[in-house]
């Protein structure tokens, strides 16, 4: 028998609704139909998914227990179509329906996840390595489509072809650092003091890199349906770790160690974007350490100018190291950070403020599932 199915490229900004669409009736197609799309969240935008990738994709015709109608096959874009496909093509099965389910990045072996037509499973993931970083997305299952319901009408328009709506499996997190202020004056005296800061290392240590997850059907409806994420018992969207936390010094994707000279009021990003187990975040565990040097230079009561270098050597602090807990606890739910979760884009931003003697957090979920968080953390720099 003849298989088929075609994949279009969703637009951009085209906006999901709910977790599941409602289905138009259209005329009969005999081919199978997708549309690929990268989403967070139902009121957010989509991403379209890019065409100089690949994925893997699952089907089940209705009735069948563990029978694949299309089993672990890689779908590329054929540019010179403008469609998505399989090289073996796949046509629409008379009288049935059929349940899609794709998943990234297609591995041949079908490992990774491991899939059934009600559960997908992540088995001893391994975020650690930086050369081998992979955003593990898994897309919504498509429930009962034939080929007389293959446009999905989300409320804005109709499109056709089986949605294939992804999402992010994994957390992903980037630290910045700013300069806050570098000067102050006394009021007293009128002196002034004013600091140069350089940084020469940050480090992420006591991070799970490793761990599980299983994701459930969350219905058993027709449509577009999500899967149900796991729930730790404080009730974040975390995987279960699998070895024992990253404390190491010397790991290197968790540390960098250029030159910062830092600008007031100029953030720069010292640790990039990397992937990372979601994790519940504990007191004394996931940590950020930042070496620093810090030259004061100040003015003597009724002086008008700075002195070329620190009159009192006691002024230097070379390579001082200061720590603080990646967990960020306000007395607020809106303003703490507790946990990385599956699906968030976490960046912090740093301030060190020389003058008012601390480090200040102000991290923010970014476009994967975003929320603002602020807090301050106080750490006396000795001055």
């Amino acid at each position: 028998m003849k298989r088929f199915f075609i994949l279009a490229a969703i637009a951009a900004t085209l906006t999901i609704s709910c977790t599941k669409s409602d289905m138009v009736q259209v005329a009969n197609e005999s081919q199978i139909g997708f549309q690929v799309a990268n989403y967070a969240a139902a009121t957010k935008a989509v991403s379209a998914f890019p065409t100089n990738d690949t994925f893997g994709a699952y089907a089940w015709t209705a009735g069948t227990t563990g029978q694949y109608f299309i089993n672990n096959n890689e779908v590329k874009y054929d540019d010179v179509n403008d469609v998505w496909t399989t090289e073996t093509p796949y046509y629409w099965p008379k009288n049935q329906s059929v349940d899609f389910f794709c998943y990234y990045p297609f591995n041949t072996n079908g490992g990774v996840p491991e899939v059934s037509q009600n559960q997908i499973t992540y088995n001893n993931i391994d975020f650690g390595a930086r050369a081998n970083q992979v955003d593990f997305m898994y897309a919504d299952k498509a429930v009962g489509f034939t080929d007389n319901a293959n446009l999905i009408d989300d409320g804005v328009s109709a499109r056709g072809g089986v949605p294939t709506l992804f999402r992010h499996a994994g957390a992903k997190v980037k630290v910045n650092v700013i300069l806050g202020t570098n000067e102050k004056i006394e009021t007293v005296t009128n002196t002034k003091t004013k600091w140069e800061v350089t940084l020469s290392e940050v480090i992420l240590s006591g991070i799970y890199t490793k761990g599980s997850c299983t994701l459930d059907l969350s219905s058993t409806d027709n449509g577009v349906i999500q899967w149900t994420k796991p729930t730790d018992s404080e009730g974040y969207h975390v995987w279960t770790p699998v070895t024992t936390v990253t404390n190491d010094v010397d790991n290197t994707l968790f540390k960098d160690v250029r030159l910062h000279n830092l600008v007031m009021g100029e953030g720069q990003l010292v640790i990039p974007e990397f992937y990372a187990l979601p994790q519940a975040l504990a007191a004394g565990q996931q940590k950020i350490s930042l070496k620093v040097t810090i030259k004061a230079y100040r003015t003597q009561e009724g002086d008008a100018t700075y002195p070329d270098y620190p009159a009192d050597p006691y002024l230097v602090q070379n390579d001082k190291v200061f720590s603080a807990d990646l967990l960020i606890d306000s007395g607020n739910a809106n303003t703490s950070v507790f946990a990385w979760e599956m699906n968030q884009a976490i960046t912090y931003n740093i301030t060190l403020g020389p003058a008012g003697q601390q480090i200040t957090f102000d991290p923010a979920i970014e476009a994967w599932d975003p929320k603002t968080y602020s807090t301050t953390i106080d750490i006396s720099l000795g001055l």
